[in-house]
């Protein structure tokens, strides 16, 4: 993963800004795939290894960096990491028991060449190409050999489609850090949180909340309970039912618009009522 730090800071530039470009899915099977290469035996156990060792040490430069990154940044980064994993661990199940399913470099399909022409045009290739090439070459064969397996995959189980909505509400909605659908009894359904909130610790405190909040809503004459907001120095936690048992939590930085939260919520919530 030495190539890690490199890749992140050609990505993000000297200074973290709005503006700035993440480091792609493809950027990350490049890195993966070269990681690989070097390995003695790509078996499950071995890649696995190199995937949490790239996670931490992604995780590791991101919270490093100066002026610090957002904490939606750092988790598109991460998903855009865990959607390189997948690719690479999807041609691994789908090779050929008979070929190299990591091993083999990512080449152009072209038709055969003489032995002569070959041994010419690797002495060619070999001195003429540079890192840029590669990984041109490596993005290129990316997109045409991975990109069509998603026409092919399984249809998004139910959790999928949960996380899937859960993603585009904290990563669309200005201002919305992370979120959750919880359950009104206190079991986390599906989450997309900060790597340093327990998940057990937010579903807990969110029945709670909805208890209490009931409660109060009845005692003082405002008939039953609809939302709960909390406004705290660094923002806001927004609970709002999503129907069938389930609670939808947000919780959002100080310069969010409660009104645009609403808005995106509901919308997330009519998503989650056709999954749920």
């Amino acid at each position: 993963m030495g190539r890690l730090a490199s890749l992140l800071s050609r990505a993000h530039g000297p200074h973290e800004d709005a503006a700035a470009v993440p480091v792609t899915t493809a950027d990350y099977f490049i890195l993966l795939s070269r990681a690989m290469e070097n390995l003695p035996d790509s078996g499950p156990e071995q890649r696995a290894e190199v995937y949490q060792s790239a996670r931490q040490a992604l995780l590791t430069q991101l919270e490093a960096m100066d002026p610090p990154v957002s904490r939606s940044r750092i988790k598109a980064e991460q998903r855009a990491l865990d959607d390189a994993v997948d690719t690479i661990e999807t041609r691994a199940v789908t090779a050929p028991d008979d070929s190299p399913a990591l091993s083999t470099p990512l080449v152009p399909d072209e038709p055969l060449a003489s032995a002569a022409d070959c041994d010419i045009a690797t002495t060619s290739i070999s001195s003429a190409r540079t890192d840029a090439e590669d990984n041109a070459m490596a993005q290129s064969q990316f997109h045409s050999r991975f990109a069509p397996r998603a026409v092919e995959e399984k249809p998004m189980s139910r959790l999928d489609e949960i996380n899937r909505v859960l993603r585009k509400l904290q990563s669309d909605s200005f201002g919305v850090e992370a979120c959750a659908l919880i359950s009104e009894d206190g079991l986390m359904i599906a989450s997309v949180l900060a790597a340093d909130m327990e998940e057990t610790r937010v579903a807990g405190m969110t029945a709670t909340l909805l208890s209490l909040g009931g409660r109060a809503s009845m005692e003082l004459g405002r008939s039953h309970l609809q939302e709960v907001i909390i406004r705290g120095e660094s923002g806001y936690a927004v609970l709002v039912s999503a129907g069938r048992g389930a609670l939808l939590l947000a919780l959002t930085n100080e310069n969010s618009k409660l009104g645009l939260t609403f808005f995106d919520m509901r919308e997330a919530v009519r998503s989650l009522q056709k999954v749920l």
